[in-house]
């Protein structure tokens, strides 16, 4: 009987420690395995940090300079939706010019003395045609089917003919804009006008003998002088007047292109910086990865070595 008694003892002691043995080795192996995923991670997305609780300094910087280069996008992306529809604008006010140009040239041949009344319609029905072209021009839309020149109300044609009255062969050129000009953030504290409002652009042009009058008005006044035979010298004047109204039009349209390719660049290099700064910060270190990917493999393969091991124990082995 004693000696049965130190056997159990012996067995209850065995049992206990075999256990133990076994369940440390599975939670080393566990602990290896989750090293070994985790590190598996980073290699395949390339990055250092996975989750906030990694490196919560590094996650928020994270944040912020990710922050900083969308908004860096989103500035390039206005900058490149101001210079389409400034580009718009340009083109209009260039043919705009083109057709004011000749306009002038036909009233200068209008006022020559030896024209004869027959050749003044024909250059009055040149200029009612370079009108139409004008008003066209003036309702000229953007890659987005927008009205360039109608201020804020961009879905409405802003200009239109109307006979006034009705049978008189007279026309009433009415504006259907609105006096606003439209912006677009392309820096952080820089905006840019992309567009005029045509009353500023067609409608109040200087004329001769002081006020305004639209492009459309001279033009008009012009082809009537001609067709009643009586031109009127103060066209040419106040065609030229129209030219320099445009041409200086045209001016601010290219010093804002200018300011959106500098601005460019500025944002560029802001963009630039931010993603080396995230880059140092988020980035992993291939070569300390794969050599750390090595040494929790061997670790994992050692860990279930030792765990088979300790399943092969029975309580003879230590008998």
């Amino acid at each position: 009987m004693p000696a049965m008694r130190r056997y159990k003892r012996k067995d209850h002691g065995m049992r206990i420690s075999t256990a133990q043995m076994q369940s440390q080795a599975v939670r080393s192996m566990m602990d290896r395995q989750v090293e070994l995923s985790y590190t598996q991670q980073q290699v395949a997305t390339g990055k250092r940090i996975l989750s906030p609780s990694d490196d919560v300094i590094g996650s928020t910087q994270v944040i912020a300079l990710q922050q900083n280069i969308d908004t860096s996008t989103q500035y390039q992306e206005n900058a490149d939706m101001a210079e389409s529809r400034l580009l718009s604008e340009e083109n209009a006010l260039t043919q705009t010019i083109t057709v004011l140009q000749r306009s002038r040239e036909l009233a200068i041949q209008g006022n020559n003395g030896s024209q004869s009344a027959a050749n003044r319609t024909a250059l009055a029905n040149e200029i009612r045609q370079n009108l139409a072209e004008i008003l066209a021009l003036a309702n000229t839309v953007d890659g987005n089917g927008e009205y360039v020149f109608a201020g804020y109300n961009v879905g409405t044609a802003p200009f239109s003919e109307v006979e006034n009255p009705v049978g008189s062969g007279l026309y009433d050129f009415n504006y259907s804009g609105d006096n606003g000009q439209r912006n677009l953030q392309i820096g952080a504290t820089r905006q840019i006008p992309v567009g005029d409002p045509g009353s500023d652009v067609f409608v109040s042009i200087p004329v001769g003998g002081g006020g305004t009058q639209s492009v459309f008005e001279t033009l008009e006044q012009l082809a009537l002088s001609l067709e009643s035979n009586s031109p009127n010298l103060a066209a040419v004047g106040d065609l030229q007047s129209a030219l320099n109204h445009f041409d200086g039009f045209r001016a601010k349209v290219g010093a804002r292109q200018n300011a959106i390719d500098s601005h460019r660049d500025f944002n560029e290099d802001v963009k630039l910086e931010a993603q080396k700064r995230l880059s140092e910060v988020q980035d992993l270190d291939y070569a300390e990865a794969i050599s750390r990917l090595n040494l929790q493999q061997a670790g994992l393969e050692a860990s279930q070595q030792s765990f088979a091991r300790i399943q092969n124990l029975s309580l003879f082995n230590f008998l």
